[in-house]
């Protein structure tokens, strides 16, 4: 957690998802968000949970940030190999994020406002076995918009309004119900929903949500670990555009949901002195709507049943080793299908010496909820599908290699891996976004491969006063056999980032940050569709096929500073960052699009430079 809260962001505090971005073998989106794209695979190829629940709506202000609010986090880890056994459902990485215990620093409450977010935080007991915690955020980025283009309104004259809907509520329960024994459950809701305005009357409003509800229950009895867990989470998003056609005005909707079941249980054995063994069994049955458009919908509902076993063997500072075998059955119902795919995960770690730790991992790893990926139009998508006849489930097959040195204050790794895809998913076919046709997305989705290979470097300095690491990723990712593609033959991956480099220094009081990311891939040219909705039809653009993720986008480059103190009265603990993002206001564009109006392709950027604070009060 102090690493996560060290890290430079442009919410003035840092964020789970930015401390993940700073890792090797991790690459970034758009400048500014926190997408990631770890080891060559896709955006929705990451698992997000929080206490073992999947949240797939994890970001918050256009990906500035994450749902999840700091104050309740106790520990973040990412796992880009060697997974256990009761991870599943992913094929790149999992970032596990798990609680604190309510009330575990006796009663507290903390407020905080920051550029884009205000929020108020609470715990404490009511009696010694039954605490609590609650959390609520909201941004007040309508008002500052507002506010803003009252003191610059040149700057924001195409603009006709804007407003936006962001906040997010958390709370914990646990109850102790005996000193080896306790129940626990959380509620967590967030909205993100903007509106644009512009002065022909025309807007755009886009948007997503989450409603997650879980009970779990804990038990260690003689040497015996047992987790049960429920949960209901349910995910939706909404694009909305509002458009004038012959002065009558029409609108453009397309609305997707997800609502998952779960209930999973789990015991951890230790058999001998070095041996831990553990298994369990998950289901999840799934209801699917993606893609609604008016009322022409696709409905289907799944079920996913994972049983796994897995055993580990330590020598402690000497030897650590993990097998996991999973097995996989998804069935989904309305058509009648059914996939039964075994997984397995292996990690190795010896330590011939003191200094020196070799490491590998093998992993065999499958997927069978997909996001629609790669629309030619350029509007990103949250769609979630289920796997069928059409679209098969996602596998992915890594290997990965390295070595740690640590010496004194000094920390090195090196390794490489290699990692092959199958499965992936291609969205095919702009002009169905318009129309009722993509409720049948499957006819619209184009299924390869893939594959992804580079090698990762990281030096850490751990000093009294200074505290530096540099993290370098070098990786080659393509992506084929795609047959609407250049008829099968390799092309980039959108995020195929030749060069990562993230740099990072806290001395005393001050930060500083420094990423380098070789551009991504766009498309650069396009051609004429014709668009069809109620009576209208209009001409559109659409990149072709044959010109996929041909154009290199420039780098990315970007240098943040930050200044932190904090201070005790008797009363309460202050803390105070101050810092400015992207210091040199270096351009870093993330979308290549046609302007129709001036015939020309042009650029846009995310984040220019932006100074920005936290101010927390904790009591």
């Amino acid at each position: 957690m102090p690493e996560i809260r060290d890290i430079i962001s442009p919410l003035g505090e840092g964020d789970p998802l930015r401390w993940v971005q700073s890792l090797p073998g991790v690459a970034g989106g758009a400048d500014g968000s926190t997408a990631i794209y770890v080891r060559g695979g896709n955006l929705g190829n990451n698992l997000f949970s929080l206490d073992g629940v999947p949240v797939y709506g994890y970001s918050h202000l256009l990906g500035l940030t994450t749902v999840i609010p700091l104050e309740a986090v106790n520990s973040v880890s990412l796992s880009r190999g060697g997974f256990e056994g009761g991870q599943a459902n992913f094929t790149a990485s999992h970032l596990n994020i798990r609680t604190n215990t309510p009330g575990a620093n006796g009663r507290r409450s903390s407020l905080s406002v920051n550029n884009f977010l205000v929020s108020a935080f609470t715990e404490g007991g009511a009696g010694e076995r039954l605490t609590y915690s609650v959390s609520a955020r909201i941004s007040p980025l309508s008002l500052e918009y507002r506010a803003f283009r009252g003191l610059l309104p040149d700057l924001l004259s195409g603009f006709d309004g804007f407003n936006a809907r962001v906040g997010d509520l958390y709370s914990q329960v646990h109850w102790r119900i005996a000193p080896n024994r306790h129940l626990s459950g959380f509620v967590l809701g967030s909205l993100d929903q903007y509106r644009f305005s512009l002065a022909d009357g025309t807007g755009d409003t886009m948007g997503w949500n989450n409603l997650i509800a879980s009970m779990g229950y804990n038990e260690e009895q003689d040497g015996v670990d047992t987790e049960i867990r429920a949960y209901v989470n349910r995910y939706g998003s909404i694009q909305l555009e509002d458009k004038v056609y012959h002065e009558e005005r029409q609108t453009l909707s397309l609305k997707s949901e997800l609502t998952e079941f779960s209930l999973a249980a789990s015991q951890t054995r230790q058999a001998m002195e070095r041996i831990r063994y553990s298994y369990g069994l998950n289901l999840r049955e799934a209801l699917f709507n993606p893609g609604q458009v008016g009322s022409v919908s696709h409905f289907s509902n799944s079920l996913l049943s994972t049983a796994w076993v897995q055993g580990n063997y330590d020598i402690p500072d000497k030897l650590s080793m993990m097998l996991s075998i999973r097995g996989n059955i998804f069935t989904r119902f309305k058509k009648g299908q059914t996939f039964l795919i075994p997984d397995a995960g292996m990690s190795f770690k010896w330590s011939p010496v003191k200094m020196v730790n070799l490491n590998m991992t093998i992993d065999k790893s499958s997927q069978f909820y997909h996001t629609l990926e790669g629309l030619p139009t350029g509007w990103s998508l949250d769609i979630i599908v289920p796997s069928g006849k059409m679209v098969r489930p996602e596998t992915a097959l890594q290997a990965y290699l390295g070595s740690d040195l640590l010496f004194d204050r000094h920390n090195l790794s090196v390794g490489v891996f290699h990692k092959w895809m199958d499965g992936l998913v291609y969205f095919k076919y702009a002009p169905a976004l318009f129309s009722g046709a993509l409720a049948a997305w499957e006819d619209y989705a184009d299924v390869g491969k893939g594959y992804s290979y580079g090698a990762e470097f990281t030096y850490e300095y751990a000093g009294k006063d200074l505290h530096a690491q540099i993290a370098y990723t070098l990786s080659k990712t393509n992506r084929m056999g795609f047959e609407s593609i250049m008829d099968g033959a390799p092309f980039h991956a959108r995020f195929d980032r030749r060069h990562v480099m993230n740099a990072s220094a806290s001395w005393r009081r001050f930060q500083l940050s420094f990423t380098f990311q070789s551009g991504h891939w766009e498309n650069s040219m396009a051609q004429k569709a014709e668009m069809h909705f109620l009576d209208e039809t209009w001409m559109a653009d659409y990149f072709v096929e044959g010109s996929v993720n041909d154009y290199h986008m420039p780098d990315v480059i970007r240098l943040d500073l930050a200044y932190r103190f904090s201070f005790e009265s008797r009363r309460c603990h202050q803390e105070l960052n101050l810092g400015v993002c992207n210091v040199t206001n270096h351009f870093n564009p993330f979308m290549l699009y046609f302007d129709t109006n001036t015939e020309s392709w042009k650029e846009i950027a995310l984040l220019p430079i932006m100074p920005n604070f936290s101010w927390r009060v904790t009591f």
